[in-house]
């Protein structure tokens, strides 16, 4: 309570003794009760302007520890741009375990499906009409990666419904503990009113299909899809290129185990060459090291301000809310000299990335040129400078880990509040403490507001008795001076 409210001071008070509700607030705001009271609010506010400082400075280290998870990602280095002369016959892609390269390539002949067109079903005229139809339609893919599975037909199956099992069928499915059942890869549809099956597989695959309805026909030639009915069959055919002089056969025409890290894509034949390049691309990493350089001269500008000593010959003289202290100065010099020695144990080092202080008050930089040059020369040993780790076998659990990055990030993680009570980073540790500091003086707040609150009834109490004396005083002094009156007047 900065001010005090005039709840249980007569509106009368004062009239005889001159003693007002005004007055007594000023005889409570110069009490010392008042003053510690507000010595104590001044206390909480400079309490909460640090406990801002220190939110600020928990936000930016947040943002410079996602810098640094960037410098660890595997996606920020040896991306490839790729590049095509001719991008409607074949295009080419790469992943980091790509080499920089140019490939000439040639497109004999693309891969295609097999494919059965079922023939007209007499009687029927609509995809929904009921096929009156039982039994159980075996179908199999010669293509290696797929199972045959069979699908059981009822009496109200029409096409449509027809097509939709066989579809349930097609793709691959994984269950809750990881175990992957293959499909049959073939595809239904319809057309005309026709069953089409396709396979998902390219390639010289067969589809096959086997079963009898209830009365010991084929089911396929029941539904049209036999040769018996009239069925045609399209063979796929497997994809014919050449790399590099090398003629190469596959079943797809999206090739990626002919160049380790490459993937080549077929989309069309043609009688003449297509130049495929594959070039590092640096902008990624260059991005990324400017992003840290960013977030540590965003962070280590607001800790200068925070350790800001001002002017101390200044009598008016303003500091920063956390001068002197010595968490946060800790925290700046280890991060200044982090910044430009963690993991100089190799052949490169910040130094030589082109990552230093470009003044003398700390700001850091980077030359993009000397960063540029050096993933030309090697940017596998750039990325194992940022970071590198030993993963288990399938590459989800990350055994060991080192690198630039990794000693930064664990300084930042040491500070970085986590929002529990019960976690050991100095930032919730000086959180924590600031929380407890400021219920303390709340509750000595609450103490102060009951002793002026005493108070104020104390001077209510004494006023108003001091008023109610002087209002009989008068009282008195005015029938006094009638008698006196009267008697005066008699006597003449």
């Amino acid at each position: 309570m900065s001010g005090f409210t005039l709840d249980g001071i007569s509106t009368t008070l004062g009239q005889y003794s001159g003693v007002t509700a005004g007055t007594i607030v000023k005889l409570l705001t110069a009490s010392s009760i008042y003053e510690r009271r507000t010595d104590t609010e001044d206390e909480i506010s400079e309490i909460k302007e640090q406990e801002s400082a220190w939110s600020t400075i928990n936000s930016e280290l947040s943002s410079f520890l996602d810098s640094l998870d960037t410098l660890q990602s595997d996606d920020t280095y040896l991306t490839k741009t790729a590049s095509s002369s001719d991008s409607t016959v074949a295009t080419i892609s790469g992943t980091d375990a790509a080499d920089e390269d140019t490939y000439t390539l040639k497109v004999d002949q693309l891969a295609t499906a097999t494919k059965i067109t079922g023939a007209t079903i007499s009687g029927v005229n609509s995809s929904t009409s009921k096929l009156n139809l039982s039994g159980s339609l075996t179908l199999t893919n010669s293509d290696s990666t797929s199972k045959g599975a069979s699908v059981t037909i009822s009496s109200t199956d029409t096409l449509k419904s027809i097509a939709s099992k066989i579809n349930a069928l097609t793709a691959d499915s994984t269950d809750s503990s990881g175990n992957t059942s293959a499909g049959t890869h073939i595809k239904a549809s319809i057309i005309d009113n026709r069953l089409v099956l396709t396979s998902t597989s390219d390639g010289d695959n067969d589809i096959s299909l086997a079963g009898d309805d209830s009365s010991g026909n084929s089911l396929a030639s029941d539904i049209g899809l036999s040769s018996n009915a009239g069925a045609t069959t399209t063979s796929g055919q497997a994809a014919i290129f050449e790399l590099d002089g090398m003629k190469i056969t596959r079943n797809t025409n999206t090739v990626t185990d002919a160049v380790t890290g490459v993937t080549f894509n077929l989309n069309q034949a043609s009688d003449e060459d297509v130049t495929l390049s594959l070039t590092n691309d640096t902008s990624n990493i260059v991005s990324a090291v400017k992003k840290m350089v960013s977030s540590y001269n965003t962070l280590m500008s607001s800790i200068d301000d925070d350790l800001d000593v001002g002017d101390p010959s200044s009598s008016s003289n303003t500091t920063g809310p956390l001068v002197g202290n010595t968490q946060l100065m800790v925290l700046q010099s280890s991060l200044s000299s982090l910044i430009t020695t963690a993991n100089n144990t190799g052949s490169l080092n910040a130094n030589s990335l082109g990552i230093g202080f470009t003044d003398t008050s700390g700001t850091l930089s980077v030359d993009t040129d000397e960063l540029e040059e050096e993933i030309s020369n090697n940017a596998t040993a750039v990325k194992n400078f940022f970071y590198s780790s030993k993963t288990t076998s399938d590459g989800n659990l990350v055994l060991s880990s080192s690198g630039y990055t990794t000693k930064l990030a664990d300084l930042a993680n040491q500070y970085i509040a986590t929002g529990s009570t019960l976690s050991s980073s100095v930032i919730d540790t000086i959180q924590n403490s600031y929380k407890d500091k400021i219920n303390d003086l709340n509750d000595q707040i609450d103490n102060f507001n009951d002793q002026l609150t005493t108070l104020k009834g104390q001077y209510i109490d004494k006023y108003t008795e001091l008023d109610e004396s002087i209002m009989e005083a008068e009282a008195e002094l005015s029938e006094f001076s009638s008698v006196s009156s009267s008697l005066t007047s008699s006597s003449s």
